[in-house]
């Protein structure tokens, strides 16, 4: 049976299916909570239909339990940063059930409108670029796949440091060296720069900013 978008969102009316015409022309700022909250329900419904080919949801659905692994969530969190701008830690993604993801990103997706518009997020399409061009220049390998793995391709302790040195220098996190080499693969990379970045208090496009 169909999830219905309200029950993800602990029955709140405000998330139901009727709410749909309010699409992106929802109202901003507090008026508007309940018609951003339906917008985030139906679009981690059809995220999760669309990921997993699963419709038997419901708000207590795991996402892993439902067939879904490591790439699988990374492109869901890279999917939430692109439709509503926010970047959602993976490791706490991972952690919760459909109807708490969903409340999740909601919660996000107000604190990020009441900070305004002078912010710049750092969403998971700049980790991972950052992480491609550092392979690129590093390894000469320059359009990785999501398996593809550092050390397999000529990547070792020497180049890995280098690495690690450059996103912290460029994304303005303290990423431990032991941390990148238990994450080989370029998604495994995404994921723990995902959560260091969702996880920090500056970035390096916030640091630019407050100096600027």
């Amino acid at each position: 049976m169909p999830l219905e978008v309200a029950k993800v969102t602990s029955d709140r009316s405000a998330v139901s299916g009727r709410n749909r015409s309010a699409g992106s022309g929802a109202p901003k700022g507090p008026d508007g909570d309940e018609h951003r909250l339906g917008d985030v329900g139906e679009f981690m419904v059809g995220a999760w239909s669309e990921l997993l080919g699963r419709s038997d949801l419901t708000e207590h659905s795991d996402f892993f339990a439902r067939g879904g692994d490591t790439l699988l969530i990374t492109r869901l969190v890279r999917r939430i940063t692109e439709r509503f701008g926010v970047t959602v830690s993976l490791r706490e993604l991972s952690r919760r059930n459909l109807g708490d993801q969903v409340a999740l990103v909601h919660a996000s997706r107000l604190r990020s409108a009441r900070r305004g518009s002078r912010r710049t997020v750092v969403t998971t399409g700049d980790i991972r670029q950052v992480l491609v061009r550092g392979w690129g220049d590093l390894l000469g390998f320059p359009d990785p796949s999501e398996g593809a793995d550092f050390f397999a391709h000529g990547g070792d302790s020497l180049l890995i440091t280098r690495l690690v040195r450059r996103i912290n220098r460029e994304l303005g996190v303290t990423l431990p060296v032991r941390d990148m080499l238990a994450a080989p693969t370029l998604g495994e990379q995404t994921l723990l720069l995902c959560d260091a970045v969702a996880g920090s208090r500056r970035s390096v496009f916030t640091s630019g900013r407050q100096s600027g």
